[in-house]
């Protein structure tokens, strides 16, 4: 039973507001035990009783010892003690001469004329008094009652049982109501999503990705979001690797389809010899050469995802390195009518593997080559910028549609569109692990273009100090 999140929340708040009019009630109760409503009421009695008492005495004439007897009566019916003191203070009357006995002060100031006073047994009574026009004084008192003994008042009793008791057990019953109408509400409110969450995770598994409504605390919110980008995220996984076989499928297909075909022309004897065997064998080797490629880059993908891929870092000199790739692509680019321009400034040693780094600035400028028309242009520029290398492969193609330009660096994603005829088809693989070997080295990647315009890929570097460790370490492996 306790084990639901709603029931226990409505316990909860049941015993909390439980406790919180047991608390009440016990303040409550120190409340009267210290006495100040009973103080009032009792001296609201004395008040009475002395007006009764005054009116009284001024009606009749003055006769002493008849005031006296009627003081007696007056003590007797009313339950309250009187005294009668004259103007030396001395005891005139006591109508209850069995209590302790009561001094009325003659010492200091004159005490007031209604409050406590202490008998000579160190009871407190409340008292009201005034003076008569012959100098004496009545004073009207009854004992103090406090601490324990109060519940023995039955002046007490009558006032919890007629008036506090019905409220506070009418205002208790009303908020423990109130309070299990919110625990309800609270428990719905925080149980609902989380009921969501169970139900989504079941289904996750078997295979329903379903994202669920953000409600709720902003704890189960955030446990709600983090869901959902889990479930995003696995979808966006799941999804790429059904491309990335259809991708690998297609990419395996053609060439197996013409491997298959002209060896299969081969056997037959319809390419057997001459220059018909020898065309076939070229498309074999072309075809051939292409799966290689293709399946040396998978395995390079493969290993920077699980993070396998080790990079020689060495000290290198990367200005050399990237007018080593300029020269060897000039060739390419005269062959393709396409002006190759160096614009490399001098640059700072940086630390990272030669032979990768390489690979990324070759594969940008030959894609820059492929996709410029004859006659335009490809730049290789290079500078030190705030600490970085700033490398920029510039042509002057005929641009990439911006609609395209933030999946430019996704596996097997191909502008077709925008490629020359007469060239080789890529794998679709060249910028993925060119990304992915300019962030091992803890770079950067990025793409502008304008259609009609061309295209500037861009690639930044962290340059190290002269003084850095790693730097002097690599250098003195090297010699």
């Amino acid at each position: 039973m306790f084990t639901s999140l709603r029931v226990r929340l409505w316990f909860t708040y049941a015993v909390i507001i439980s406790l919180i009019l047991m608390i009440i009630g016990l303040g409550v109760f120190v409340y009267i035990i210290r006495n100040p409503l009973i103080d009032r009421q009792a001296l609201t009695r004395l008040d009475a009783a002395k007006q009764v008492l005054e009116r009284q005495l001024n009606d009749r004439a003055s006769r002493p010892l008849e005031d006296l007897r009627l003081l007696e009566r007056i003590g007797e019916s009313w339950e309250i003690r009187l005294m009668l003191f004259d103007q030396n203070l001395d005891l005139l009357l006591d109508s209850q001469p069995g209590q302790a006995l009561i001094t009325w002060p003659n010492a200091g100031p004159k005490p007031p004329l209604k409050g406590q006073i202490e008998d000579q047994d160190g009871g407190i009574w409340l008292y009201s008094s005034w003076i008569k026009e012959s100098g004496d004084i009545v004073v009207l008192a009854l004992p103090r009652q406090g601490g324990l003994q109060l519940l023995r008042s039955p002046l007490l009793r009558q006032s919890l049982r007629e008036d506090f008791l019905p409220s506070f057990i009418r205002a208790g019953l009303i908020a423990l109501f109130a309070a299990v109408i919110f625990a309800a509400w609270l428990g719905n409110w925080i149980a609902s999503p989380l009921q969501d969450m169970e139900k989504a995770t079941r289904t996750f598994s078997e295979g329903n990705y379903q994202l669920i409504p953000l409600k709720g605390p902003d704890e189960v919110r955030a446990l709600a979001g983090s869901y959902n980008e889990m479930v995003k995220k696995v979808t966006a996984s799941q999804q790429s690797q059904r491309d990335f076989v259809a991708n690998v499928s297609h990419e395996l297909k053609t060439p197996l389809t013409s491997i298959q075909g002209f060896s299969g022309a081969i056997l037959d004897g319809t390419a057997a010899e001459g220059p018909a065997a020898r065309k076939a064998a070229e498309i074999i080797k072309t075809e051939a050469d292409r799966m290689y490629r293709l399946v040396v880059d998978l395995l390079d993908l493969a290993r920077f995802d699980a993070g396998t891929i080790a990079l020689d870092r060495q000290a290198l000199d990367l200005e050399s390195l990237l007018k080593r790739v300029g020269t060897q692509l000039i060739p390419q680019a005269a062959e393709a009518q396409v002006r190759f321009e160096l614009d490399i400034d001098p640059l700072p040693t940086i630390v990272g593997d030669e032979d990768r780094l390489a690979q990324v600035f070759t594969n940008l400028v030959d894609n820059a080559i492929k996709h410029t028309h004859p006659g335009g242009f490809v730049r290789l520029s290079a500078r030190a910028e705030s600490g970085l290398a700033r490398v920029e492969v510039i042509d002057s193609g005929d641009g990439i549609p911006a609609e395209h330009l933030h999946r430019i660096f996704e596996r097997f994603y191909k502008v077709d569109g925008s490629r020359k005829e007469k060239t080789k088809p890529g794998t679709g693989l060249g910028l993925a692990i060119a990304e992915q070997i300019v962030q091992a080295h803890e770079g950067s990647i990025d793409v502008r273009s304008q259609i009609g315009e061309g295209t500037v890929f861009e690639v930044n570097l962290p340059v190290v100090r002269s003084d850095d460790l790693t730097v002097i370490e690599s250098i003195k492996d090297r010699v």
